[in-house]
């Protein structure tokens, strides 16, 4: 067999978690319906991740001892249902790969290779992406651990240029729209945070064990959460919430809000890339994990061509996402709202097997 799982420990998988979130939960939100009629998403990004942290704690209680996700699904729900019930967390990953590349190749399009194509900015980005997923998740869980720090300081460089534009009275008023809108970002926001943690339990074999597999979901998680809620609080000190509405990458624009000398000039642009680089990472990591998923649920013994298939078509999706067509904006719509329910589903199903089942690991 030649899955490429390879042997990683616990700082690997954490910072693996930690970028995954932390670029999720920056870029894959809708912005339009988010902030249109207020900005709750600082209170909901955080409430998602706490929540994907309770949820995701107890899946390694209702795995099995080898920590394997796929085998899990099959032996909770049975040799038929359990595939089934697989093939939406594989969707979920890929389109949690998607978003993000999706907002990158906009904010590279929009506001650094101005009037520039997205077929030549994605195809910059496929080899890195098909590099990543090929080599196997050491590879990724690696990278991760390099790209960790470079991910910190792009997030305090960040904060550190829109600081002066920071204006307490952004945030007024408080929890508008209110409750109801809330629960509803909250919801959206598990889309943001559970892929990163199912991937690294979808990968667990590699990890040395459940305890480090849960240890790193649950760190990861805080880190990657707490890092995205300042990002998302940062941006409600810079803009209202209605004037970041029609924004195509309101994280750039946080940059340029108090730029005043040449420093700025170069910082924001090697912010911008800084994330782009983590986001490969995250995208790399997502990727692996639903090829892995995919190849255990099809007996495959060679992870590279699905690997590769995987990023093609992540890229493919992300160039598609960026036409103006209503019936494909319809799609991106349905799943920033929905796509939770892609790895809430498979989640449910799995601890309801074993509840029936009574299986221990």
């Amino acid at each position: 067999m030649n899955l490429r799982l390879g042997r990683f420990g616990l700082q690997e998988g954490t910072a693996a978690v930690a970028v995954a979130a932390l670029i999720s939960g920056v870029f894959s939100l809708d912005v339009s319906a988010t902030y249109a009629r207020g900005n709750l998403c600082y209170a909901a990004t955080a409430a998602g991740a706490l929540l994907s942290v309770l949820l995701l704690g107890l899946l390694p209680k209702a795995m099995g001892p080898e920590a394997d996700l796929g085998e899990s699904f099959r032996l909770a729900l049975g040799p038929l249902l359990g595939p089934v019930v697989t093939l939406p967390l594989i969707l979920g990953l890929l389109l949690a790969a998607v978003l993000p590349l999706f907002r990158f190749l906009l904010a590279m399009e929009r506001y650094i290779f101005v009037d520039a194509d997205y077929v030549p900015l994605a195809l910059y980005l496929l080899p890195v992406l098909l590099l990543l997923v090929t080599r196997g998740m050491e590879c990724v869980a690696r990278m991760a651990k390099l790209l960790a720090l470079p991910a910190a300081f792009a997030l305090g460089a960040l904060l550190l240029l829109a600081g002066p534009a920071f204006r307490l009275y952004h945030l007024y008023p408080l929890f508008s729209p209110g409750f109801g809108a809330f629960c509803r970002q909250t919801g959206e926001a598990l889309f943001r945070f559970l892929p990163g943690g199912l991937a690294l339990i979808a990968v667990g074999r590699g990890c040395q064990g459940k305890k480090f597999v849960a240890s790193g979901v649950r760190r990861g998680l805080l880190l990657g959460g707490a890092g995205a809620t300042m990002v998302q609080l940062g941006l409600g000190l810079t803009f209202f919430g209605p004037d970041m509405a029609p924004m195509s990458a309101p994280v750039y624009c946080m940059t340029m809000a108090a730029r005043q000398d040449r420093l700025g000039l170069r910082l924001d642009v090697l912010v911008l890339f800084l994330w782009v680089m983590a986001g490969l990472a995250a995208a790399g990591f997502y990727l692996y994990a639903a090829a892995l998923l995919l190849c255990r649920l099809t007996g495959g013994e060679d992870i590279r061509p699905v690997g590769a298939l995987m990023g093609l078509l992540a890229v493919s999706l992300a160039l598609l996402f960026n036409f103006d067509a209503s019936v494909l904006q319809a799609v991106l719509r349905a799943v920033y709202a929905r796509g939770s329910w892609l790895l809430l589903s498979p989640l449910l199903f799995l601890l309801l097997g074993r509840a029936l089942t009574g299986r221990r690991p």
